[in-house]
This record gives C-alpha cells, structure tokens and sequence, in this order.
C-alpha cells in the first residue's frame, strides 16, 4: 500500500540531448487520466539545454520530479537511476523521444491487481509521427491475461512481442532487480553503452518470476522511428547480436535442453542471414556461448541452398 505522500505509478523518463522532443513526453506523461502518479525525469548531463526544459515543466506542475547527472554514465545507469527514484508501486518507463496515450496508466494498472500477472503490454504505433508507421505488438491479438511462458516462447522464437519496456507497465521492484547492466557473453562487453539486451531481459526475467502476463489490444504507446533505424549497418548488426545474446543467455538459465538448441538453431541460422553467408554453427554460437550444444543440419540444409542466405528468404 503507498502512504499518502507516495504516487502509485512512477513515470521515468531517462534524457540525453532531447530538448526538441522531451517535452511532448513529459506532457503525454502528464495528460494521463490516472491521477495518482510522478513523473521523474534523469538528465544524462545534456549539452544542449535538455535541462531547460527539465526546470521548465518541474516548475510548473509538483508531480515533476527532475534530477541532473554530473557526468553523463551511460543509458542503462541512467536507466537505473531513475529506478532508484521513484517512488511509486508501478513502474512505467518512457523513453524521452517516445510518448503515451493518457489512458495508458488507468487501463493497464486493474491488470497489476493480479498477484499473478507480471507486467502489462499493449500494442505500439511505431513511425515518424502518430499518424505516418505501423502498429506492432499485436500478440497475442486480444486484451486479457495469458501464460507467461507464452511471452517467453514468443521472444524466443523472435515472434511479434515487445523487447522495449516503452510499452508496459511493472511492478517497480521488478524492473530494480530485472534491469541488468552487464549480460554474461564471451564476446559482447558493451551493454550499458546502449541498452539492447537488457531491455528484452526485463520482460524475459519477470516473466520468468509469474504464472502470467496481460495485453492491451490497443496501441496506447507511440515510440518515434528515427531515419536510417531498419538499415543493417554494422551498428545495427551488432545490435542484433546484443539481441541474440541475452535469449541465448536466458534460455541456458531458465530453459531445458530442447529450447536451448531450438534458440542456438535459430538464432545460428538468423546470424547467417544477416550476414549473407553460411557460417559454422559452432563458430557463430562460440561468440555467445563458452560450450555450444551440438546442432544437427539435417532438415536445415534447404535454408542454405543457392542464393537464400544472400537474400533473406525465410
């Protein structure tokens, strides 16, 4: 139960260099129709009057709580901070470049009420703008309770659920103890430089902890697509293996034998693609696993055949 000076739900926002777009966050998180929340919001030592904008809404409305770093610590610390924060039951966070619609908070917290649910996810228009994009997240395609090891078998596989936590609601205490900094991988060192990895393991590891989840069929978030994000550069590959490691990580921990090898087998031939090349099973798993399970290719053999790898066919 939160006393009565505590917020129910605690909105963070995590900031680095948005003075353009900060705002509009800030005010999404502020419009909801569920009253009883704060908004904190972490400045990541912003050099271009992100800060300004922090002061601006602080003064303004009492529910804004802003901090500022000395020095900029990376996104997942920063991440971390504003965990550390607040003060709420409900944890929501919200990316700085993204926004919520103002029945977000009202109509996925009943869902929390379950001891056995744990977290809630609605769909998201992805895009330019909220009119221009796409909805994504459409699993499982109708509003209501569902088995967790359904969400975790979706990640798994790479299906249609959500690896930002952009999208969904927790439990606060979850998302402290979920929220890793550091991934275990033989090969990948840089996680808390950009996040990819341990937002997916958020969702993944508290699912872990729960008999369920719950789904919004509604695209109650809306996360801004920036130009140049679908193209495979490199940064992008790397991203991907970032990926590929936590669900590799995840299923050595909490998954049996089979599923360990049904991920190693997909996530191989995923890599393969990605890159328009055959590679060894062994080679490409050796980078995130320190003893690959044995795969069979029997079966797999017309993925490889003349020109499918090269282009992307499925």
């Amino acid at each position: 139960m939160n006393s009565a000076n505590e917020p129910c739900v605690s909105i963070v926002i995590p900031v680095y260099n948005r003075r353009s777009l900060l705002g509009e966050a800030i005010s999404s998180a502020l419009e909801q129709s569920f009253e009883n929340i704060e908004v904190v919001v972490v400045d990541n030592a912003s050099t271009d009057g992100t800060w300004d904008v922090c002061q601006e809404y602080a003064s303004s409305d009492g529910r804004v709580r802003i901090f500022r770093n000395e020095e900029n610590i990376g996104p997942v610390r920063n991440w971390r901070r504003c965990l550390e924060l607040a003060r709420g039951t409900y944890g929501k966070i919200l990316f700085s470049d993204d926004t919520v619609d103002r029945s977000f908070v009202e109509k996925a917290v009943p869902f929390l009420d379950d001891p056995e649910v744990g977290f809630v996810f609605t769909s998201a228009h992805i895009g330019s703008d909220r009119v221009n994009g796409e909805t994504a997240y459409r699993f499982p395609g109708q509003t209501g309770k569902f088995s967790a090891s359904r969400f975790i078998e979706e990640i798994l596989r790479g299906g249609d659920a959500p690896y930002s936590p952009g999208c969904a609601l927790f439990r606060l205490q979850d998302l402290r103890e979920n929220l890793l900094s550091h991934i275990p991988s033989p090969t990948i060192s840089d996680f808390e430089s950009h996040g990819a990895g341990p937002d997916v393991l958020l969702f993944l590891l508290t699912a872990a902890r729960y008999r369920k989840f719950a789904y919004i069929d509604e695209p109650l978030a809306f996360f801004r697509a920036h130009g140049g994000s679908l193209s495979l550069s490199e940064q992008r590959r790397h991203l991907l293996r970032c990926y590929r490691q936590a669900k590799i990580w995840f299923a050595e921990q909490y998954a049996d034998q089979k599923t360990i090898r049904s991920v190693c087998a997909r996530e191989w031939k995923r890599e393969c693609r990605e890159e328009g090349r055959w590679r060894s099973p062994r080679v490409v798993l050796g980078q995130y696993m320190e003893k690959p399970p044995q795969l069979s290719l029997l079966g797999l053999t017309r993925f490889f055949r003349k020109g499918h790898v090269a282009n992307g066919n499925q």
